[in-house]
């Protein structure tokens, strides 16, 4: 990509894959090597670019490394090797890297959402070119910096512990006069490309979403680089800071992915729904805490008899021995199906698009197949924000057919990647040029110049604070 669009693909720091590209990477070695290495000066160590091994298929951190000598390096698997980010923004003395939570709910249209809150992850020793072996001082996984013996400490600034909330992060760059409302639209700049990048070799299919934890380093000029995407981003509760900002993105998750009952187990409970009105449901909230256990136990035993009444799957011995003795089924009026079961394609399909859920049991394989893995939401009309969930693109959402009909950012179907590129293009320099105009501004008029200047309908990327 960067080949093909620019500098605008410029956020990633150099890369290559071994064994293939090791020859590359030997050439590029051999050009970076400082003019006091040429003349035989004895400080030639100190000044050879630093770079960093990455086994390929790890996690973790397990098996990363990080050498100046191209004779240093040993691998017995893939591995990538990049330019190590020298020169790394410090808090505290402290190196530091952001995780970022990504969600795509359709490739087809592309739909992208970042949540607003994200974890800030700290080194457990000071930073230091000087001692490359100490992975406290360069790695940012909790994973690693947990088994730290400065892990409980308190530290300058930073505290005890290695995670801050993005919150919190925010909160010290304005104490410290860092204006960095452009570093974040630098860094919705990044994860759109990314994701720009690998979106058109994704088939398309109607139960497919993904969701990616993005890695993000700044440097001490406040520029953004990727360091890697998580295709299984942690999840797990190691602090309090965990539980502050992976639950409540979960929550929002799902409300954001709109999975329907039946598809989580979850549809056994719609007796909840239908056996108490609100009014009863307001007098049992007043009533003693013993009462109020005593309903919701019963209400869940009520629950599950109900789904061990439901019919199970017989295997194929049975459906064999009990075929001969099945007999038809008589349904109540409620039960029968507002339409019948033959009716021409064309009022089937018809019928098929409207949103009555009912309809849609009683028609052909690929209709329960939507219904079986489908969330039932049109993407083309994708909402601006759920919850902490912030859309990035669609920059502009469609609000008419005529809308979807006339996306620049399909053709024939497929994504347009070039005119994708171009919006983002834009999105940057204008962003860019508003920070410039206006430095003392607030950042809700930032976001303002930035909305009309490209015309959008939705909200702007930006971390809490």
């Amino acid at each position: 990509m960067r080949k093909v669009y620019g500098s605008i693909y410029d956020f990633s720091p150099m890369g290559y894959n071994l064994p293939l590209e090791y020859t590359k990477l030997a050439a590029e070695c051999s050009r970076s090597r400082p003019e006091s290495e040429k003349y035989g000066g004895d400080r030639h160590f100190a000044e050879k670019p630093v770079w960093i091994c990455k086994p390929v298929g790890q996690s973790q951190g397990r098996g990363i490394f990080l050498f100046r000598k191209l004779s240093e390096l040993t691998y017995d698997s893939n591995t990538i090797v990049q330019r190590y980010i020298e020169r790394p923004l410090l808090i505290g003395g402290y190196k530091f890297d952001l995780r970022l939570y990504v969600c795509i709910p359709s490739y087809y249209p592309l739909t992208v959402y970042m949540y607003r809150e994200g974890l800030t992850r700290f080194g457990t020793d000071k930073f230091s070119l000087n001692d490359l072996r100490n992975p406290f001082r360069h790695l940012t996984n909790c994973s690693i910096n947990k088994l730290s013996p400065g892990y409980g400490e308190m530290k300058e600034r930073v505290g005890s512990g290695c995670k801050w909330t993005l919150r919190r992060l925010r909160k010290y760059f304005q104490q410290a006069g860092l204006n960095d409302w452009l570093l974040w639209q630098r860094i919705s700049v990044l994860v759109i490309l990314t994701l720009i990048s690998h979106a058109s070799q994704i088939p398309q299919t109607v139960n497919c979403f993904e969701f990616f934890g993005f890695d993000v380093l700044i440097d001490n000029t406040l520029r953004p680089w990727l360091l890697e995407v998580n295709m299984g981003p942690a999840l797990g509760n190691d602090c309090d800071v965990d539980i502050m900002v992976k639950k409540p993105m979960l929550h929002d998750m799902f409300d954001l992915l709109g999975f329907p009952l039946h598809n989580t187990g979850l549809s056994v409970f719609d007796i909840w729904r239908n056996s108490r009105s609100d009014e009863e449901d307001e007098e049992s909230l007043s009533d003693s805490g013993c009462q109020l256990k005593e309903i919701t136990k019963m209400t869940v035993l009520n629950a599950a008899n109900k789904w061990r009444r439901k019919p199970r799957k017989l295997s194929a011995t049975s459906r064999v021995h009990s075929a001969n003795r099945r007999k038809p089924r008589i349904l109540s009026p409620a039960q029968k199906p507002l339409f019948p079961k033959i009716q021409p394609v064309t009022l089937i399909n018809q019928r098929l698009n409207t949103e009555d859920p009912v309809q849609h049991r009683y028609y052909g394989d690929e209709t329960r197949r939507k219904r079986r893995w489908g969330n039932g939401r049109d993407w083309n009309m994708a909402p601006s924000s759920e919850g902490g969930w912030i859309r990035l693109w669609p920059m502009k959402s469609n609000e008419s057919e005529d809308d979807v009909n006339n996306n620049t950012f399909y053709c024939n179907g497929n994504l347009n990647t070039k005119n994708m590129v171009a919006e983002v293009i834009k999105f940057s320099k204008l962003s860019k040029e508003i920070f410039k105009k206006h430095p003392n501004v607030t950042e809700c008029q930032r976001n303002d110049f930035l909305s009309e200047g490209m015309g959008l309908n939705g909200e702007i990327w930006l971390p809490p604070l």
